[in-house]
């Protein structure tokens, strides 16, 4: 699902993100929690620039949850930041691709 960032802001006092997100023709609002800030990465913090940071994470998050619920808000917890971490980790990473050699006794006796 394809979206656009329209605003992002952190609340200083309770050090939770804000995200208005255009889905489509729809504008959803998605709150980060201080707890999911502080899980997405290493070392924990709950900053503006965290939330920048990972503003596409939280919404490729906010996009899967929109498939099954309805709703203009999206809340997202360290649990889900967790799960959509567990999935990325173990996805399987791509083959690298060997390049074609020819056979030792092809291109010793043509």
């Amino acid at each position: 699902m394809s979206y656009e960032i329209v605003t992002a802001s952190l609340d200083t006092k309770d050090k939770s993100g804000r995200l208005d997100v255009r889905f489509g023709p729809d504008i959803k609002t998605i709150v980060v929690s201080r707890r999911a800030l502080l899980s997405v990465a290493s070392p924990p913090r709950a900053t503006e620039f965290r939330l920048l940071q990972y503003v596409d994470t939280f919404c490729q998050i906010a996009a899967r949850r929109l498939g099954i619920m309805s709703g203009d808000t999206v809340l997202i917890r360290a649990n889900d930041v967790r799960e959509w971490r567990c999935a990325w980790q173990s996805s399987p990473a791509p083959v690298p691709m060997r390049e074609a050699r020819p056979r030792l006794d092809d291109a010793m006796f043509p």
